[in-house]
């Protein structure tokens, strides 16, 4: 009686699909673990409460009202402060906070209230009091801010906690 060989071929074909399966799952899993991370929703709001500016009554005026939220931010090991300049416009009965910052390069822009436009001073920007572009090269209207009134006071949530 001659002893059969075992199929040594077939052993390691199969050994060889189990480890490109497991490698494959394990890098889905990788991938859709980052999916997850930057498409979730609740990334904003966990990175910075919103931030009090003050009392509704202190924006009752028809002109935009320049507001300085100061906040901290976790980064890593560390917590980060910062500063961030940004205006309340009312608009009829609400109101809408607006970033100080130009949709075109980044600069500043400030409230002119004999124009009654804001403006970029460095390439001559020109928005609306409700942040829509009146001129200039801005490709977009200023940014509007997530805000919220709760007992009778702003919260306005920064910009950069995105």
């Amino acid at each position: 009686m001659i002893a059969e060989k075992p199929d040594v071929g077939s052993n390691r074909r199969r050994f060889l699909a189990l480890v490109a399966a497991g490698s494959a799952a394990w890098i889905a899993g990788a991938l859709g673990a980052l999916a997850a991370r930057f498409l979730g929703g609740d990334r904003a709001e966990s990175a910075s409460p919103a931030v009090l500016v003050g009392p509704v009554a202190a924006y009752a005026g028809p002109s935009p009202v320049e507001a300085l939220l100061s906040y901290s931010r976790p980064d890593g090991y560390r917590s980060e402060s910062r500063r961030e300049r940004v205006f309340i416009v009312r608009r009829g009965e609400s109101l809408v906070a607006l970033s100080s910052t130009c949709t075109h390069l980044g600069c500043s822009v400030r409230w002119d209230g004999s124009s009654n436009l804001f403006l970029c001073p460095c390439h001559g920007g020109k928005y609306r009091a409700d942040g829509s572009v009146a001129g200039g090269p801005p490709p977009a209207p200023l940014e509007r801010l997530p805000i919220e009134i709760r007992g009778g006071q702003v919260f306005v949530r920064p910009v950069s906690a995105a």
